[in-house]
């Protein structure tokens, strides 16, 4: 038997909750129903390290939800899809003429006998690879008026005695900074290959040979990100020796710059030597340094979606789906006009407008700011996650809707965390840097093989003409295709 004057003495709580009457109580019964069947339907246990002595790590970790809407389009390839075949070619490089000996029939001799129809069946297989010496012999002539003895100069990339080429340096270059695969497997692999067994040491001075004939990619790519109308901003953490370091991104659908730096705020920011003095739009996760910039700005709705569905998750905010939908449908407006070449027309955006702000405004009635108790504090109140949210979304509305106005804006900053995830794709297979010019030498190629990619360069031809101290450099005016490039991506995002 509960002893109910002993429980209302020690819960001063449920004395006022008793004091109002059976209705309160019933309604407080009703509400602890319904969050035991949320927390079982979410298969949250009451029981976890926040209500018990059970570690952390005890926890159960809940199930990713993927933001990604379903379409009614069924797995595989499309009607329409062109599909992909092996064609043979006119000219092959080897021919096999398999004869005819005996007849399959009645075993007679057919050597002699005309050929009345060939068939082709070609094979496409990779050569044997062992590598290729070539010997530069160099002459040396005596004068014979003078004496004087005369060397001739060997070529370009023959300047020791014994030394590998350029396409091989090239190709450990291409395996480690575009695949990731760690010197070690990349030495194991061409000696499996060649017969011949590289140093870790040689591929770490190929990197820094190449990374060293970048500079002129590089002032490129800065005066070209700087001239663009939009471009996306992202970091990313990564540690080595201890130490930890951020990665910084500023690209557009054509150009990638990577730069690595101590600092994550406006510093690191500045350092790629764009934001600073930049007069385009900057798009990005809403981090508090990048406003520190005086460019323009638009703000990743990919973000707003997540934060918007957390936010759903909870008991009466039906807005949050409601706002969901709208900034769905403005990626929707974007595909449709924007994709065309045709700007949104202005009716559309002020109809979008309105029911954005129709529901922030029902956000806010849902939740009502957290009422002061005890002495007044200095500083800032929390506010909480959901508040938080609604005020970003209000005071930010310009540059969340940026997109509608602007035909070059993207409607999220997917673009620069897909640049970033290289870092970690690093960081997962080769592990870390060992020195911080080694992430130096990173981010310098690494924004090099980039471009490369989203110019449909061809990455290995590419690292051969930069060794060579010729490397591929971006128009310094972006064309008009390489401007549509954010709307493509948003076309495809709402595709899938």
């Amino acid at each position: 038997m509960i002893d109910l004057p002993e429980v209302l003495a020690r819960r001063p709580d449920l004395a006022a909750l008793a004091a109002q009457g059976p209705a309160a109580m019933i309604g407080r019964v009703l509400e602890l129903e319904q969050a035991l069947a949320e927390a079982q339907r979410r298969r949250v246990p009451i029981g976890d390290s926040r209500t018990t002595h059970a570690p952390p790590s005890s926890d159960p970790r809940p199930k990713p939800r993927s933001q990604r809407r379903k379409s009614q389009r069924r797995p595989g390839g499309q009607p329409g899809h062109p599909g992909h075949r092996l064609e043979p070619t006119p000219k092959p490089d080897h021919i096999e003429r398999h004869a005819v000996g005996r007849c399959g029939a009645c075993d007679l001799d057919l050597t002699t006998e005309p050929v009345t129809q060939v068939r082709k069946h070609q094979v496409f297989d990779l050569p044997p690879t062992p590598l290729v010496v070539t010997e530069h012999q160099l002459e040396s002539k005596c004068c014979p008026r003078c004496a004087a003895v005369t060397h001739a100069s060997p070529p370009p990339g023959a300047e020791q005695p014994t030394q590998y080429g350029a396409r091989l340096a090239a190709f450990v270059i291409y395996l480690h900074s575009a695949h990731f695969l760690p010197l070690q497997r990349i030495t194991a692999l061409i000696a499996q290959l060649t017969g011949h067994q590289l140093s870790e040491g040689w591929i770490k001075t190929c990197h820094a040979r190449l990374s060293s004939r970048l500079d002129s990619f590089l002032i490129a790519v800065t005066a070209a990100l700087r001239a663009a109308k939009a471009v996306c901003c992202d970091e990313t953490g990564f540690r080595f020796l201890g130490r930890r370091f951020w990665l910084h991104v500023c690209c557009t659908g054509t150009l990638t710059l990577l730069g690595c730096h101590r600092r994550r705020g406006a510093p690191g920011i500045g350092a790629l030597d764009i934001l600073p003095t930049y007069t385009g739009i900057a798009v990005h996760d809403h981090w508090s340094s990048y406003f520190k910039f005086s460019c323009q700005h638009a703000v990743c709705n990919e973000h707003h979606i997540r934060e918007l569905a957390a936010a759903s998750e909870s008991v009466g905010q039906t807005w949050a789906v409601d706002l969901q939908q709208v900034l769905y449908d403005a990626l929707e407006l974007k595909r449709r006009y924007h994709g065309d070449g045709q700007l949104i027309p202005p009716a559309e955006i002020v109809t979008l407008t309105s029911r954005y702000e129709v529901c922030l405004r029902a956000g806010y009635t849902a939740n009502p700011p957290p009422q002061p108790t005890g002495p007044p504090k200095r500083g800032r109140r929390p506010r909480g996650k959901t508040l938080s949210l609604l005020d970003r979304l209000r005071d930010r509305q310009l540059e969340t809707l940026r997109c509608l106005h602007d035909p070059h804006v993207p409607w999220c900053n997917n673009q620069a965390e897909r640049d970033l995830r290289m870092m970690k794709g690093q960081q997962k297979i080769s592990g870390g840097f060992r020195t911080e010019q080694g992430a130096i030498d990173f981010c310098r190629i690494r924004s090099y093989l980039s471009t490369l990619q989203k110019n449909q360069i061809n990455l290995f031809d590419g690292i051969v003409q930069a060794l060579a101290g010729k490397p591929w450099l971006p128009a310094q005016k972006p064309s008009a295709a390489q401007e549509k490039t954010f709307s493509a991506h948003d076309q495809g995002k709402v595709a899938a």
